[in-house]
């Protein structure tokens, strides 16, 4: 009679353990199935693009070529031509002892 009822409930315990095997090996099955079949990937991915990279590059290149214009007339100036130079402030003793530069 023991040995009965340790059948029973060795049978039953194995009959619980296939329905969690096979719940477990569909669900498994079932994740392969996603990931081999999926669009992409898991994680959705951040497509932030330059609504238009091209008039971009060029608005920058315009504004290398205007800098180097530019600086091409000044050292031209200074290479050929006088510069005058005004000074607005000057160091004197009275500018100096004045906490605020008024010379007060």
């Amino acid at each position: 009679m023991e040995s009965l009822e340790r059948d029973t409930r060795r049978n039953s315990a194995n009959g619980n353990f296939r329905w969690i095997r096979l719940i477990l090996g569909i669900f498994v099955l079932l994740s392969c199935l996603r990931a081999w079949v999926s669009p992409g990937p898991f994680l959705p991915v951040a497509e932030a693009q330059i609504p238009d990279a091209g008039l971009q590059r060029k608005q920058i290149l315009d504004a290398i070529e205007r800098t180097n214009a530019l600086l091409g007339e000044f050292r031209h100036d200074l290479q050929n031509g006088t510069l005058n130079v005004r000074m607005v402030g000057t160091d004197n003793k009275a500018d100096a002892a004045a906490p605020n530069g008024s010379g007060q």
